[in-house]
């Protein structure tokens, strides 16, 4: 039997959409072994079948590997479900890594196990985050496959997840976006998440509270957030934190320069009820 450990992730962080990546270092736990037949144990029962995304990325991996076989799962489960957290993501790069060490003796590398993992995701940005840690960006290349690249972040910056008691579906989320968008509201967003990647390396908190600002999915998903309105005032209210939904939401990722700032915070009012969660990015890959 082997044990491994794949991270919560947060994606777009705010300009980034559909290509920036954080990993947090609270990760969901696999045990697995060989087996005649698939058996899953410890997640929701409504995980439990074929067509599970685990089952898909062993499945997908065991076709790279020209190999056949099948896993007894037991798995722990530490990130919530639906909570734009990555959850899903966590589980399509177990099931690749599954594969590749019970049957390929770790002959695929973590960048053939991305681009297993973002064909069956559909985007890059959670899976990149949850197999190579910190911070990345990653990009579609002309030969269909993708690329990316990992940054550090600096030490100044304080992250912290509010998490809600109520699930949001991506597929959802991703309907409320239109097809076309202004000229200006593109190039906006380009810019922003050009020089957001620098605030976040640099630590620089002035530049993080210019540039986080998004056209492409935030305005389009808050109105599915609870509270996100009363929220978003709260926690900027004395200026020391920025607030961005994490992926397709509902969970909202503050980041501040104030070490205290999770401690200190207190949601009032709130129709939901929600976790205040201070989260430690995962500097390694997995």
């Amino acid at each position: 039997m082997i044990k491994f450990k794949v991270p919560a992730t947060s994606a777009n962080i705010g300009p980034g959409f559909d290509c920036l990546g954080l990993a947090f270092s609270f990760c969901n736990e696999y045990q697995v072994e060989k087996s005649n037949k698939m058996f899953i144990e410890g997640c929701d029962p409504v995980f439990n079948n074929k067509n599970n995304e685990f089952n898909k990325a062993f499945n997908a991996t065991m076709k790279v590997l020209n190999k056949k076989g099948s896993y007894h799962l037991y798995e722990i489960p530490k990130i919530p479900s639906s909570r734009g957290l990555g959850s899903s993501a966590s589980v399509i790069v177990a099931g690749c890594k599954t594969a590749n060490i019970l049957y390929g003796n770790n002959k695929l590398t973590n960048e053939d196990i991305f681009n297993i993992s973002t064909k069956i995701e559909g985007h890059p940005d959670n899976v990149a985050a949850a197999i190579f840690g910190g911070l990345t960006a990653s990009v579609r290349l002309n030969n269909g496959k993708y690329y990316c690249k990992k940054y550090k972040i600096s030490n100044k910056l304080y992250f912290t997840a509010l998490i809600p008691d109520f699930k949001t579906q991506t597929q959802i989320a991703r309907k409320l976006l239109p097809q076309k968008y202004a000229k200006n509201d593109v190039i906006s967003t380009i810019s922003h998440s050009i020089l957001m990647v620098e605030a976040l390396k640099s630590g620089d908190f002035n530049l993080l509270k210019t540039v986080c600002k998004d056209c492409i999915h935030e305005p389009y998903r808050k109105q599915l957030i609870k509270d996100y309105d009363n929220i978003k005032k709260i926690v900027e209210k004395n200026g020391d934190a920025v607030l961005l939904i994490s992926g397709s939401g509902p969970t909202l990722l503050a980041i501040s320069n104030n070490a205290s700032f999770s401690n200190n915070l207190i949601l009032k009012n709130t129709k939901a009820t929600w976790t205040i969660k201070p989260v430690k990015i995962k500097k390694g890959g997995i």
